[in-house]
């Protein structure tokens, strides 16, 4: 999830890389900060594109071609001002960390690392080559999360509610009782009062619930999390024991819960949920929250940039 959009051309490859490696004789298609961006090397990326979107260049005209070549070279510059702000900002990116993506690539090829070096190489891409792309994809990320995404924060709560509405299992065992209220009535009488105080709990659901175990004060008994229903799962996720949710619908009924015991709460996420699913939905979440934010903060480092394209 570091890398943006890696996995993407070529079938298994992404974003373009930022910076050329052509010889100082190649001919410039852009200048950044003084930083060269070769013609070769913007063929090189408009190829990858053309493979990536699998676009038949002979059904294109001269017009949508160098609209094209125009879009792809925009996108290096781009890149070009992200890795060199991230530079100098003192963002380092360790060989442990590229390997690690490396190994997260090849996993998601689904081939062995020979034969992905020599998918590569078919294509003339080196292994030195995609470890600078994936050192580049990792400064950009990098300085996008410190500057922008790590502004904006987002609650276990909130990882939480998302992986249990998304149909995501929670590890652990919940005692809950529910009250199903018959009409609003009922539920205007009593929610309320409930989420301050649920002493009364029990009683209640005896007297007035319309849903299962009612005569038991509601109370379903200790079982695994995610055998509740996920609107239940959903509901008990940031709760402790002795507090009641807010009312919520359940097939169509107003209903209400109380944690009577929990052996898990979102205070550790990674004692209920794979770490690394974690870090995904607050990724995604942050990038919902951001908005046009990070657009903005890449107009801002552009507009300081000395672009030269030729």
């Amino acid at each position: 999830m570091r890398i943006l959009s890696l996995i993407v051309a070529l079938g298994l490859l992404g974003a373009t890389p930022h910076f050329s490696f052509a010889t100082p004789r190649a001919s410039i298609a852009a200048t950044v900060n003084g930083d060269m961006i070769s013609s070769n090397y913007l063929e090189k990326n408009f190829n990858l594109a053309v493979i990536a979107k699998k676009i038949d260049i002979k059904k294109m005209s001269p017009s949508e071609v160098e609209k094209l070549r125009k879009s792809i070279l925009n996108d290096l510059i781009k890149e070009s001002i992200l890795t060199q702000e991230a530079k100098a900002q003192g963002i380092k990116v360790s060989e442990a960390e590229i390997n690690n993506e490396i190994e997260i690539s090849i996993k998601k090829a689904g081939v062995e690392r020979t034969q992905f070096f020599a998918d590569l190489a078919k294509k003339g891409y080196s292994e030195d080559f995609y470890k600078e792309k994936i050192k580049n994809n990792i400064l950009t990320q990098d300085l996008i999360n410190r500057n922008v995404l790590r502004k904006i924060i987002v609650t276990n709560d909130e990882i939480l509610d998302y992986y249990v509405s998304h149909g995501g299992k929670i590890l652990g065992k919940a005692n809950v009782a529910i009250i199903v209220y018959k009409d609003s009535a009922d539920m205007d009488k009593y929610a309320m009062d409930l989420i301050k105080n649920s002493d009364d709990f029990s009683d209640i659901a005896k007297k007035i619930s319309v849903g299962p175990y009612a005569s038991n004060g509601g109370a379903f008994g200790e079982m695994m999390i995610s055998d509740l229903s996920p609107e239940i799962q959903s509901a008990i996720a940031s709760l402790n024991q002795g507090e009641v949710s807010k009312v919520f619908d359940l097939n169509g009924l107003y209903t209400q819960v109380k944690v009577l015991s929990k052996t898990n709460s979102s205070e550790n996420l990674s004692e209920i949920m794979d770490p690394q699913i974690v870090r995904q939905i607050q990724e995604g979440l942050r990038m919902q929250k951001a908005g046009n934010k990070v657009e903005q903060y890449v107009n801002s480092l552009e507009k300081k940039a000395v672009i030269n394209i030729r």
